[in-house]
């Protein structure tokens, strides 16, 4: 019998599925430390110019219109996405961990209504910013992919809580992924920046940053379509999922690397 199942090669559906866990597994390690990483760096940067009031430091980040004199209502907004960021941050890869829906539903539930609102108004936050304010790096073409993103927060959260009161828990949970997934497009962002700085040890051109805020927002969206139907699907559309999650692992892992190395490091002098 031991000899038998040895020998007995196993079902593709077992492999695939086998395949995609650990990939997927593996993405979400990354995604947790990348996670912990940001926050880090949202709190060491943001920080200390709001505890000692000193808010123009904000204004030396090279990518953000922080802070104008007079811009009462444009300095909320700002102040409000950062500390919405750092909740959100906090609490989203706390909802994908299948432990905490099993053993603390009451902490998920909760979890996720604090995680949606905050997308919800980090989102509000950002259209003032980019389409009032004028915020927005890279014009127009930014501002809409920033806007779109910010739209598909709000659609997406929107469905999930509609799915979670209904107690369509199937739902709930495809349209919660996807919105962890947009809300989380500006740290994915980061990510996609960093790790092309560092494969082709340049800053991108215009053409280049805009096409990678568009992917950024959009690929990781694409990317999670795409393991869902890979986890109703067979052996074979698993393992070719498995693949394409384990490449943006790695690339994930190098952009990781990059916004460490270039934002952490150079930004807030650590290290």
């Amino acid at each position: 019998m031991t000899e038998a199942v040895a020998t007995t090669p196993m079902p593709s559906r077992s492999i695939g599925e086998g395949a995609l866990g650990a990939a997927t597994t593996l993405w979400f390690f990354v995604t947790l430390a990348g996670q912990w990483v940001f926050l880090y760096y949202i709190v060491a940067f943001y920080g200390p110019g709001a505890m000692s009031g000193q808010w123009e430091t904000w204004n030396r980040h090279p990518m953000v219109h922080a802070i104008t004199p007079g811009d009462i209502g444009g300095n909320i907004a700002f102040a409000a996405h950062v500390a919405l960021a750092a909740i959100i941050v906090i609490g989203g890869t706390f909802q994908l961990i299948p432990q905490l829906r099993r053993h603390a539903p009451a902490v998920h539930r909760w979890n996720g209504r604090a995680f949606i609102v905050s997308a919800m108004l980090a989102s509000l936050a950002g259209l003032y910013m980019v389409w009032i304010r004028g915020g927005s790096t890279g014009g127009i073409i930014n501002a809409i992919s920033i806007s779109t993103n910010a739209l598909m927060v709000l659609t997406f959260g929107a469905l999930a809580w509609r799915a979670a009161a209904k107690r369509n828990i199937f739902s709930h949970r495809r349209w919660a992924l996807r919105t962890f997934m947009v809300t989380n497009g500006v740290f994915f962002l980061r990510l996609a920046f960093s790790g092309w700085i560092i494969i082709t040890q340049s800053e991108p051109s215009a053409l280049t940053f805009h096409t990678i805020t568009a992917i950024s927002f959009l690929l990781p969206l694409a990317l999670t379509e795409l393991y869902l139907r890979a986890k109703d699907g067979g052996g074979g559309a698993q393992l070719a999922t498995s693949g394409v999650v384990f490449a943006a692992t790695a690339y994930m892992t190098l952009g990781l690397f990059g916004f460490y190395m270039i934002f952490v490091r150079s930004i807030l002098g650590a290290g």
